[in-house]
C-alpha cells in the first residue's frame, strides 16, 4: 500500500515551520529596551561600587607601581635552582617589591638632581 501523497498546502507549511522557528529564535535573542536599561544600571552601579576613590597622583603612581612586576618568576627561580636552592612561594613578590623600592628611590634622586634621566649611581 503506497504512502498518501501530502497536499499543496501542507507541503509549503511544512516549508515555512523551520523559517518561522528560526524567526522566534532571533526574537528571543534580542533584549528588549526595558531589560538593555536593566542591564546597563546594573553594569553601572557595579562599575560605581569598584572604582577607587580620589586620590593624589603620587599615590596613585606608588599603586600602578606595585602592581607591575618587575622581576620574571621563571629566571629568579632558575637562578636558585642553579645554586642548588629551593625557592619560598613568597619570595619572588619580595624580590619584586625590593627592586621597585630601589627604583622609586633612583627616580626619586634624580628628579632632586633635575635629571629626567636614571642612572646607575641613583641605585
Amino acid at each position: 500500500m503506497a504512502a498518501p501523497k501530502k497536499s499543496a498546502a501542507k507541503k509549503s507549511a511544512a516549508k515555512k515551520a523551520p523559517v518561522k522557528k528560526a524567526a522566534a529564535k532571533k526574537a528571543a535573542a534580542k533584549k528588549s529596551p526595558a531589560k538593555k536599561a536593566a542591564a546597563k544600571k546594573a553594569a553601572a552601579k557595579k562599575g560605581a561600587a569598584t572604582q577607587p576613590t580620589a586620590r593624589s597622583a603620587a599615590a596613585k603612581a606608588r599603586e600602578a607601581a606595585t602592581d607591575i612586576s618587575v622581576v620574571v618568576t621563571s629566571k629568579v627561580k632558575q637562578v636558585l635552582k642553579d645554586l642548588d636552592m629551593r625557592t619560598d612561594s613568597e619570595l619572588v613578590h619580595e624580590v619584586n617589591r625590593r627592586v621597585q623600592n630601589m627604583l622609586t628611590a633612583a627616580a626619586e634622586r634624580a628628579k632632586s638632581n633635575k635629571r629626567s634621566t636614571v642612572r646607575p649611581h641613583d641605585l
